[in-house]
């Protein structure tokens, strides 16, 4: 019943945006990060499944230059949402086309957001600590005078996840990341979070020592499970 009960509260959660309430209750710490990271699974799970898709699609053409006039069409719309400007750059579209592990983006959800716990988090369903300059955000409470950036608000989790994930495959910032990647790739390696985590050095200000946080999350929390169990769902 209390795995019932559980179920239902992340199912229904998911769609507005929020942590359950029960979830700030939560004594046990173990007990708490394991829903927070259970809580949050379905959401990445579901993005990168949707970029597996736009992969396999530019995948089938075989880097063939003489498509069909709705293959053209579908690849010109996935080379403007990636920021390729050329269509027929198989490979930098291959580079950016391409999951993010889960225990990467957990770790990361865990860190910027406080786990859950963050004024960003509760007023703006930001989970990554995304800036903004529009004219919409969150000003930063201690931002340094002089400086314009807000922090961005989403209207779900699901919509913070998205807007991650496609900061890491196109921002010129995370170039390493890829490439990175697209080696494992190469060597028919599966995408592993922990490697990937240590090219992500320009992420955060305290840089290097962002790298042993983040390695360190994947580590004590036992992460790589959440990769496995996305390999075996997806079969990827």
């Amino acid at each position: 019943m209390k795995l019932l009960i559980l179920s239902f509260f992340i199912l229904t959660s998911l769609y507005s945006g929020v942590l359950p309430k029960e979830y700030y209750e939560i004594k046990d710490v173990k007990k708490k990060k394991e829903y927070f990271f259970n809580f949050l699974y379905p959401s990445i799970k579901k993005e990168n499944l949707s970029i597996i898709e736009e992969r396999n699609f530019i995948l089938s053409l075989k880097m063939n230059q003489n498509l069909k006039t709705n293959e053209y069409n579908k690849l010109h719309v996935l080379a403007n949402k990636y920021l390729v400007k050329d269509v027929y750059n198989y490979k930098k579209l291959l580079r950016r086309v391409d999951i993010i592990p889960a225990s990467l983006a957990l770790s990361q959800a865990a860190v910027e957001s406080g786990w859950g716990k963050s004024r960003f988090v509760k007023l703006g369903n930001n989970l990554f600590g995304h800036w903004t300059y529009g004219e919409k955000g969150i000003i930063p409470l201690k931002r340094n005078k002089g400086a314009k950036h807000k922090i961005r608000i989403f209207s779900s989790f699901d919509e913070s996840i998205k807007a991650y994930m496609f900061n890491l495959n196109t921002n010129r910032a995370y170039k390493s990341f890829r490439k990175k990647r697209s080696l494992l790739r190469l060597k028919n390696k599966k995408v592993d979070g922990l490697t990937l985590s240590q090219t992500l050095i320009n992420y955060s200000q305290i840089r290097e020592e962002y790298l042993t946080i983040l390695k360190s999350m994947i580590l004590f929390n036992k992460l790589k499970k959440y990769d496995d169990k996305f390999n075996k769902e997806s079969n990827k």
